[in-house]
This record gives structure tokens, C-alpha cells and sequence, in this order.
């Protein structure tokens, strides 16, 4: 048998609350698997994206946004 560790941990009622929603959109039955998923998860995820600086992605495409620097794509699809 593996060997396993025990942590406790605090978070905040927000961060509480999202792992609420992933535990029920994922029909996980308990917090401690709902945890345990996502951290795997995200342990998994390739380097680039542990490594992506986001909020600067993301501010960079709101300055395109506000200054017109945009396209529009169209996510409809045509019945035929």
C-alpha cells in the first residue's frame, strides 16, 4: 500500500465555495476527493501553462478591446 500524508489546511469561504461548485459539477461525493482531484489536476497541467503570465494576457487583450484592436468571430452554426 502507498503511503499517504495528512494536511490541514485553512482557506477562505470564497476559495471553499468554488471547490463546492467543482465538487458539484463533477459529482464528486466528498470535499477531500474534490481537493485531491484538483490538485492532481493541476500538477498535471504542462509547464507552459504553469508558467503563462495570465493577468498580463489578460490585460493586454482588454487594452486591444477598448482600443478596437478586435475581431469578432462568429460561434453560430449555420443549419443547411
Amino acid at each position: 500500500m502507498a503511503t499517504t500524508h495528512k494536511i490541514t489546511i485553512d482557506i477562505s469561504e470564497e476559495l471553499f465555495n468554488e471547490i463546492s461548485e467543482f465538487k458539484k459539477s463533477a459529482n464528486i461525493a466528498d470535499d477531500e476527493t474534490a481537493i485531491y482531484r484538483l490538485l492532481k489536476n493541476a500538477l498535471l497541467l504542462p509547464e507552459y501553462f504553469k508558467h503563462f503570465a495570465w493577468e498580463t494576457a489578460e490585460k493586454e487583450a482588454d487594452e486591444d478591446i477598448i482600443s478596437g484592436k478586435k475581431k469578432d468571430f462568429s460561434s453560430s452554426i449555420s443549419e443547411g
